[in-house]
This record gives C-alpha cells, sequence and structure tokens, in this order.
C-alpha cells in the first residue's frame, strides 16, 4: 500500500482488499461505501445508528419559523443532518449568514441554497467551529452587539459550542433539530460486521453501538475514530482507537486507516523478540 500526506487523495489502491465496516446507511453510508471502493477496498456497509424527528417538533418549527423572519443574525450547523433537518421543517436561504462545522455540512447546505460564510480551517469540531465563529463576530460588548444565533443539533449533541458562544457574550439558541437511535438489530449484518478489517466509528453514539455489537472484537480488527470526541467515547466504552483521524471527514478517515495498514505492514526490526499484541481491544 502507498501512503500519503498533506490531504492529498491517493493514486494507487492505498485500501486494497481490506474489508472496512460502514456504519451508516442511506445516502452517507453509499457515498462512504462508493469512496473506499475508489480505494480499492471492500466496503460492509452494517448502519449502527439512524436518525429520527424530534419528540417535539414544534420547537424546531418555531425556531425555524423565527429564521425565515430574520431573528436570527446566524445559522450555525455542526452536521448534514441538522441542515436536512431545518429545510425540512421550510428554512429557507436569506440575508443572515451561515457558519458550517466543515465539508460536508456546507455541501449539504449549499445543495439547498445556503451561502457559507464561516467553516474551520482543519478542526471540523464544535470546537474548531466556534473558534473560527468568533473569530470572525468576535467578543460582544453588549447585549446590543450579542448575536442571536440558531443551532439546530442532535438531541445528544454535547454543549461546547454554545457555551464558548455564550462565554463571548452572544445568545445561541439550541432547538433539537433530530434524535440519533440505534438500528434495530439484525444477527445476520452483525455477522458480516465481525468479517471485517477495520470498523470505521464517526460518533459517539456509533462508539456506543460498536461496543454494544461487537465487543470483544476480533483480533487484528482495527478501530479508527474520525475525532478526539470520538476515540473518547469509545473508551468509555471499553475500547481503544488504533488510529484517530486529524481531518474530521470522511476522506480523513479513510486516509488515517491508510496510514494505520501501511504502519501494521511495516516490517519490525526493533526488538524482534517481543510477541506482537494488537491493539485498539480495549482502553
Amino acid at each position: 500500500m502507498t501512503s500519503h500526506q498533506n490531504g492529498r487523495r491517493p493514486t494507487t489502491s492505498d485500501l486494497a482488499g481490506c474489508r472496512i465496516l460502514v456504519p451508516r446507511g442511506g445516502p452517507p453510508g453509499e457515498q462512504l461505501a462508493a469512496a473506499i471502493r475508489t480505494r480499492g477496498g471492500l466496503p460492509v456497509i452494517v448502519p449502527l445508528t439512524t436518525t429520527v424527528p424530534p419528540q417535539d417538533p414544534a420547537a424546531l418549527a418555531a425556531a425555524v419559523e423565527r429564521w425565515n423572519l430574520g431573528c436570527y443574525d446566524w445559522l450555525v450547523c455542526t452536521s448534514a443532518n441538522g441542515v436536512y433537518a431545518v429545510v425540512a421543517a421550510g428554512a429557507r436561504p436569506g440575508m443572515r449568514r451561515i457558519a458550517a462545522v466543515g465539508p460536508a455540512t456546507a455541501e449539504a447546505l449549499r445543495e439547498h441554497g445556503f451561502e457559507v460564510a464561516v467553516q474551520p480551517d482543519h478542526d471540523f469540531s464544535a470546537v474548531g467551529l466556534a473558534e473560527a465563529l468568533l473569530t470572525v463576530i468576535g467578543t460582544a460588548d453588549g447585549s446590543d452587539a450579542a448575536q442571536q444565533m440558531l443551532l439546530p443539533l442532535s438531541e445528544i449533541a454535547g454543549t461546547e459550542l454554545e457555551h464558548a458562544l455564550t462565554a463571548a457574550g452572544h445568545a445561541p439558541h439550541r432547538v433539537t433539530a433530530y434524535r440519533t437511535l440505534p438500528t434495530p438489530r439484525d444477527a445476520r449484518l452483525e455477522s458480516r460486521g465481525r468479517a471485517v478489517d477495520a470498523i470505521l466509528v464517526m460518533s459517539g453514539s456509533g462508539a456506543a453501538e460498536t461496543a454494544r455489537r461487537f465487543a470483544p472484537l476480533p483480533p487484528g480488527t482495527h478501530l479508527v475514530a474520525i475525532g478526539a470526541p470520538t476515540a473518547r467515547a469509545l473508551a468509555s466504552h471499553g475500547l481503544r482507537a488504533d488510529a484517530v483521524a486529524t481531518r474530521h471527514t470522511a476522506d480523513g478517515l479513510l486516509d488515517t486507516l491508510a496510514a494505520l495498514l501501511d504502519r501494521a505492514a511495516a516490517p519490525t526490526t526493533d526488538h524482534p523478540e517481543l510477541p506482537h499484541h494488537p491493539e485498539g481491544r480495549s482502553a
């Protein structure tokens, strides 16, 4: 396998022959599976979670109506699912500004006519989004300067983003846009999931389901987390990530897996007398 650096796309099949569990279904899962095939890998789609509407859709509908009326200065989106939810609730592009956590979210916004004004350069996380947004709008000195912000989030999303914005004097309005639930158990699919070389872990809820369905992992199965929060979620469930992506995107995740496979395939000359113990089985 051939490694690559600086985010460049591979020129060879750097995932050749690797069976990779894709934890998402629907179009996002198919897109990720297609990217894996392009790089020579063998995707195994086993959806672990699914998104459903909020238990109180009226709150989202009211927030979207306020957005359409111009009551917010910013729409701050942390996932493509949040974008789809506000669009389904009737959100329309307007003169207010949009912030997106990363490329996939920005693409979902643009697909529906929203122009993205702020996006982190590299840290595609809530913390990175808060830093990028505050670099543009700064700290509010008083209530008149505070920016009104609509944050359509998952029911289980963390509070880092809203806390950072509130601490800077702004007025984020968090609303539950969707819920993330475990998919129904399927013995056939889970059996396929146990026969893979790597599992992509893309969220805290995905980490919980990976542990619930597949722990203890078969020897040699690599766990690759999309970011540090997801790696910590794995650890909280007794699993350790073999690698953590520094670019929090699907391509960044696959780049990280390719580099991990390169390292695993490289001959080891140090301490040849020591037996190999695969990592990632437990925290």
